[in-house]
């Protein structure tokens, strides 16, 4: 029987550069017995294709932008999901003349202005004293189609609430024919939540509590989940 894994990246699949030469040392065999492996982080395209030719990182399929831009090995995209509210009035909630840095995302795109077409992903970094769990409430408030993040202390994110990581690997699934009971995940942070819920789900060891009380197991490498599927 088929297994689909699917793993974040970030504090996931890479914890330092020993760790990733394991897990894809192994993913490799996953790969070699017929298995899938996916990807799902919150990178950008490029963002996320600098880390994949600098470890030589093979996989089947990636989802992107937290579920936002789904491609497959060959980097065709199989779908794609915009933000669809008033992007100049979520600008104006972010109040991003308190940030350190800021940047929108397109398809393809990892550093597009407000002004871009097709929007994937907004991504902010705050000044140390900004409320931000307040910019969250007012724009969750006031926007019912976008779904916002606090990726980090000061970092907030904004996707369309068409995607998530878990909607994502079920539309790939649905594709591929392959049933829930046969996909196995593993993350570390809030983004990753509903993918460990939906479906077999493991926690980093490292991972923040409200992940953990959903996860099945914790490991302190991906390799040691991976060893365990191999020999399913």
């Amino acid at each position: 029987m088929i297994k689909v894994l699917v793993v974040d990246y970030d504090k996931t699949f890479y914890l330092n550069d020993l760790d990733i030469k394991k897990n894809i040392d192994l993913i490799s065999k996953f790969r070699k017995n017929g298995n899938i492996f996916i990807i799902a982080t919150g990178r950008s395209y490029h963002d996320f294709l600098e880390k994949k030719e600098k470890y030589n990182i093979k996989y089947d399929y990636v989802l992107l932008n937290h579920g936002a831009t789904i491609l497959d090995k060959f980097d065709n995209v199989l779908y794609n999901f915009v933000i669809d509210e008033d992007i100049f009035e979520i600008k104006k909630l972010l109040q991003i003349e308190k940030s350190i840095m800021h940047f929108c995302c397109s398809k393809l795109e990892s550093r597009v202005d407000f002004s871009h077409d097709d929007l994937t992903k907004i991504a902010v970094r705050y000044l140390p004293d900004v409320n931000i769990p307040k910019i969250k409430e007012d724009l969750d408030n006031k926007f019912s189609n976008i779904n916002s993040y606090l990726v980090s202390t000061n970092m907030l994110e904004i996707i369309s609430n068409k995607t998530d990581k878990s909607k994502s690997i079920s539309l790939l699934i649905n594709d591929l024919r392959i049933t829930k009971k046969n996909v196995y995940t593993i993350g570390d942070s809030y983004t990753d939540i509903n993918m460990i819920k939906d479906f077999n789900g493991y926690a980093m060891s490292n991972s923040n509590n409200s992940l953990k009380k959903y996860a099945i197991k914790e490991y302190e490498s991906v390799s040691e989940l991976v060893k365990e599927l191999i020999k399913k």
